[in-house]
């Protein structure tokens, strides 16, 4: 099992966006998923660029989980999206070569209080 005491996280300055586009227009953004539509997570101050969305969702901030998990792990985001969940604390996931927390803004503290329950240090 993963023990999370003394592991750190990282909270993002800027804020983001999940958007759904049409096209991917010449943007940063953290990811993209494509299927009907494009799916993107961009820091919001890129917004001014799109033309038109699908969809936005405005008012996220991104958490990073400052852990070294190797990529086969079974069980590591589940502990955490249940403590989450257990709190009722709504989080988007994704998951790459580090896994990341998107959060709205008004359940930061709260997710925040869920990572140092489980022995995260929470660096600003």
């Amino acid at each position: 099992m993963i023990e999370f005491v003394g592991e750190s996280v990282e909270i993002h300055p800027e804020r983001f966006a999940v958007v759904k586009l049409r096209t991917l227009p010449n943007v940063n953004y953290v990811a993209v998923v494509k299927g009907d539509f494009f799916e993107v997570v961009m820091p919001e101050r890129e917004l001014v660029k799109l033309e038109k969305f699908v969809e936005c969702e405005t008012g996220y901030r991104l958490i990073t989980l400052d852990i070294n998990v190797p990529l086969d792990v079974v069980g590591f985001i589940s502990r955490v999206s249940s403590a989450m969940a257990g709190e009722k604390v709504p989080i988007l996931i994704l998951s790459l070569y580090s896994d990341k927390i998107l959060v709205k803004d008004e359940h930061l503290e709260r997710a925040l209080n869920v990572l140092r329950k489980l022995g995260f240090k929470v660096r600003v």
